[in-house]
């Protein structure tokens, strides 16, 4: 295209253009045409070019931005509220739609928070857990005390809607574990119904009651369940001391040591309640990757209770609910790994389960997590081998963090009950003895003795994790790392660490010569003196600067050199 050239001669303001074609039009239609004129006034009378499709245009990011501001910073107010806020500035617009969409929003959320009050949501989908929210429920309260108040003096109430945070709903632990619960029903059914396709529903369990009531309505039921089973075979026994002298035909009236009746429903199909710890809670504190999931999910299904995290990990999907969750109200028992990292928020600590796993196991798996940003999966024996120098360095400043970890717990003063990763996979009844008489503080064990067997029969081991294990076994690991790497290791100040553990004779690598007893009685218990309890989640940590792994400058190194990417901008992007 010839560019036309313009001239304007003030005062008169005429134009003189040499001749060109018409520019293209925008949308559908004739350009305007420029061109072809002489001396004259005005436009030239050039033909048009042929107009191009229209194309939206491009949204920005900050209107997107804004409008999702304007619709939750509406969802707050009411209509009294906007009509103010409209006089006092003329150009923000009250869209009718809008509100209207946002009155039915509440009407919804208030009759399904009035059903799941009533019980009639016990068994819907777990949708309805989404905006029925604790907040919800307060609020709705200090509006029904607020009506009351201005009704006594006369005046007509003023109802304010409140919808619920839609970040709250997906991360407040009470509707996790509505929404956890609400799945385990749909889950008994399918169990129940597997082993008779007549069974009906509704028998399943008590009607009429939310998750929350039904999970204390059915723990309360297997208290009075097992103390009825008690007080028969006490029965039975004096009956028996009776009859000593009779024939041994009577012997068959000994009693069972399960109650007669349906077999109970797997633990997996059972609810799961918060309960508050009439002291400051205890912790489960391990070095990352030493099996403090599988120890919560065998926890939760002995005791039926919710473990608590002071970290909010990606642990949700894998049915541990109570992320982020540490206040003694509602958690007994949680997880930490302080001072390796650090929590939040700050807490006090009554006493802790120091769970510990081999330096070698611990920091491979730990590898593969930060490696692949997940629990359940590992890197390929390609990537593996590309990341060898990358390991090795991480594993030089780990095993110093590990140390110093487990040193940490060690110099407290409060009751400490050390227990390791190797015995709980192969004696889990024991270890989950130990653990459970030191946390909940009880000396009879017989009710929880039952729970931990089937538990433990229902499943493998490798089955009662949240999630499947990568490691095939203790000490497997070990063919990863090069000799010199296991002299560094070695010889980096951990022997004293590792005989407190019984890990002295892991540092010869070679796992035909291990023996690898258990720990005396399946754990060590070490008294407290403190008076006070622990605080945890200060600035005490054990990982510094200088033992901190740049994990994303790993992660692209090791995609770049499985990637044929090349240098450009797009391929950089990417890595």
């Amino acid at each position: 295209r010839r560019k036309s050239t313009q001239y304007i001669q003030y005062p008169y303001k005429y134009k003189t253009m040499t001749g060109g074609r018409g520019r293209q039009g925008r949308g559908r239609g004739r350009g305007r045409g420029r061109g072809g004129g002489r001396m004259m006034q005005g436009r030239g009378g050039g033909r048009g070019g042929r107009g191009g499709a229209m194309r939206p245009p491009t949204p920005h990011y900050l209107n997107a931005l804004n409008q999702y501001n304007t619709m939750r910073f509406l969802s707050y107010l009411s209509p009294e509220d906007l009509k103010p806020l409209a006089e006092a500035y003329p150009k923000f617009k009250i869209i009718e739609q809008q509100q209207e969409q946002q009155r039915q929003r509440i009407k919804q959320i208030q009759e399904k928070q009035r059903q799941m009050q009533q019980g009639k949501l016990t068994n819907t989908p777990t949708e309805f857990v989404d905006v029925c929210t604790a907040d919800l429920d307060e609020e709705n309260k200090k509006e029904e005390t607020r009506d009351e108040e201005t009704k006594d003096d006369g005046e007509a109430p003023k109802k304010k809607k409140v919808v619920a945070s839609v970040g709250e709903s997906m991360s407040d632990p009470q509707t996790l574990l509505a929404r956890l619960n609400t799945k385990r029903l749909f889950r008994r059914i399918r169990h129940l119904r597997g082993a008779n396709k007549e069974f009906d529903a509704k028998d399943a369990y008590a009607l009429d009651k939310t998750t929350e009531e039904l999970a204390l309505y059915e723990w309360q039921q297997s208290l009075f369940a097992f103390k009825a089973l008690q007080t028969k075979k006490l029965e039975q026994a004096k009956k028996m001391q009776e009859k000593k002298d009779e024939d041994d035909d009577d012997d068959d009236e000994a009693v069972e040591d399960k109650p007669s009746g349906p077999s109970p429903l797997p633990s997996s199909c059972e609810l799961l309640l918060f309960s508050p710890c009439p002291r400051a809670v205890a912790v489960l504190a391990s070095y990352p990757r030493s099996g403090n999931s599988l120890m919560r999910n065998l926890y939760e299904r002995t005791t039926l209770r919710v473990t608590g995290s002071d970290m909010r990990g990606g642990l949700t999907k894998h049915d541990l609910v109570g992320e982020a969750a540490t206040q003694t109200n509602c958690v007994q028992f949680v997880k930490t790994h302080f001072p390796e990292r650090r929590g939040t928020p700050t807490f006090g600590v009554s006493r802790a389960v120091l769970l510990v796993r081999n330096p070698y196991d611990a920091m491979e798996s730990y590898f593969q997590l930060m490696t692949t940003n997940r629990h359940d999966s590992s890197l390929s024996e390609e990537e593996r081998a590309k990341s060898t120098e990358a390991f090795a360095e991480m594993a030089k400043k780990e095993i110093l963090v590990w140390r110093d970890f487990h040193e940490y717990w060690l110099q407290q003063n409060i009751p400490l009950m050390v227990v390791r990763y190797e015995d709980l996979i192969r004696y889990t009844d024991k270890v989950m003895e130990k653990v459970i008489q030191f946390v909940l503080e009880i000396k009879d064990m017989k009710f929880f003795e039952d729970r931990i067997d089937r538990g433990i029969r229902e499943e493998q081991i490798e089955k009662l994790g949240s999630y499947k294990p990568r490691s095939g076994g203790i000490g497997k690991s070990l063919k990863k790392y090069p000799p010199e790497l296991l002299q560094a290791i070695n010889t980096s100040g951990i022997l004293s660490t590792m005989e407190k553990f019984g890990y002295e004779e892991m540092m010869v690598p070679d796992p035909s010569q291990w023996e690898l007893e258990p720990m005396d009685q399946y754990g060590v218990f070490i008294p407290g003196t403190a008076e006070k309890p622990l605080v945890i989640n200060g600035n005490n940590l054990v990982r510094d600067a200088q033992r901190h792994t740049n994990w994303m400058a790993v992660r692209q190194q090791i995609k770049s050199g499985t990637e044929n990417a090349c240098g450009c901008y797009k391929c950089v992007k990417s890595r």
